[in-house]
């Protein structure tokens, strides 16, 4: 009979526990705000106007006091509308539930097929709008940080090639920039590039407003990513900028032939960089969420720097006295390519 009054007590006391866990859960989040998605737009003279682009705000938003870090993220190919909610937000939400990013204000502008750059033609400077008016306009408007050191640059495909143009061409404007299967062509003169495949008068539509008509090489040439590196290397290797590049191996657009490119260049440059070719990832699919918490990562480092590491300053001391250690300079790594293709 006691075993059994003992028994009726235990399950009261865990109903009682399970309804004090509930309570706590509620009261801890009855103070909580969800993230918030905003779609605001601007008036301006540089881009079609109004401007518009997407806002996430971060979840407490309104009762964070400390002016927060902004991620401005180039969407691909696409037209860009609402692009966050369709292709970013679970994700980002996901990276702050886990710890991986901390709070942001993620800003990402609808540009259409623009390519992010100020065209040939004159009738849309995306380049200007996005590094000037742009991150402007946010920084009078949101509670976000106003330097360099709170502003990350990042974008996959389009985005990406765009997110490498802007900070290579802005390296001081931002204090990281993650390039996701950039989307660009593997080469580094404009005459190299492959036309053929475009079907019919598409190549032209596209490159004449952009790049003038016709293609001026030279203007190309400083808005293509390889070649901006090859340019003006030591800008960039002086300004710091913390870079991440990746792509899938198996991308059928061919975008890590892009990445190993600018990976080459950047290393023989001397330019600190990460980069990561994911084994059997694709343009699309079930690699991406990984991938973008692997990117939210190096941009939480870069924006909130983990400091000085004891164990590795000790070991980088001892490489030094002992001769083994030799500070990183342009073309550290001589060798000559090999050729594979008569295997």
């Amino acid at each position: 009979m006691r075993a059994h009054v003992d028994s009726r007590r235990k399950k009261k006391a865990l109903v009682f526990s399970a309804l004090l866990a509930v309570l706590a859960s509620a009261l801890h989040s009855f103070g909580d705000t969800p993230s918030q998605l905003m779609h605001a737009e601007m008036e301006t003279d540089l881009v079609p106007s109004p401007a518009k682009f997407d806002v996430l705000l971060p979840p407490n938003y309104e009762s964070i006091q400390e002016p927060l870090p902004v991620l401005l993220w180039l969407h691909g190919g696409s037209n860009g509308k609402n692009h966050i909610e369709r292709r970013l937000r679970t994700h980002i939400e996901s990276a702050w539930n886990d710890g991986i990013l901390s709070p942001l204000v993620v800003i990402a502008p609808i540009t259409g097929n623009s390519y992010y750059i100020d065209w040939k033609d004159g009738t849309q400077n995306w380049e200007e709008f996005i590094t000037g008016e742009l991150i402007s306009n946010v920084r009078g408007q949101f509670n976000v940080q106003s330097d360099r050191a709170g502003t990350v640059i990042a974008g996959a495909s389009a985005g990406g090639q765009g997110t490498l143009r802007i900070a290579f061409r802005n390296p001081e404007k931002f204090v990281a920039a993650v390039a996701m299967e950039p989307g660009f062509e593997p080469v580094l003169q404009f005459q190299d590039v492959d036309l053929s495949r475009f079907p019919g008068d598409t190549a032209n539509r596209f490159l004449h407003p952009r790049f003038g008509q016709p293609v001026d090489a030279e203007y190309w040439a400083e808005r293509h990513p390889p070649t901006i590196v090859v340019r003006h290397a030591s800008k960039i290797r002086e300004s710091n900028l913390q870079i991440r590049i990746e792509a899938g191996d198996e991308d059928a657009n061919l975008t890590w032939l892009s990445a190993e490119l600018i990976h080459r260049l950047l290393f023989d440059a001397g330019i600190r960089h990460e980069f990561y070719i994911e084994y059997g990832a694709a343009h699309t699919g079930r690699s991406l969420p990984r991938r973008l918490h692997d990117s939210f990562a190096f941009m939480e480092r870069a924006l909130h720097p983990e400091g000085p590491d004891p164990e590795a300053l000790r070991h980088l001391e001892g490489a030094k006295k002992n001769g083994r250690y030799k500070p990183r300079i342009p073309n550290q790594l001589t060798y000559e390519s090999i050729d594979f293709s008569t295997e």
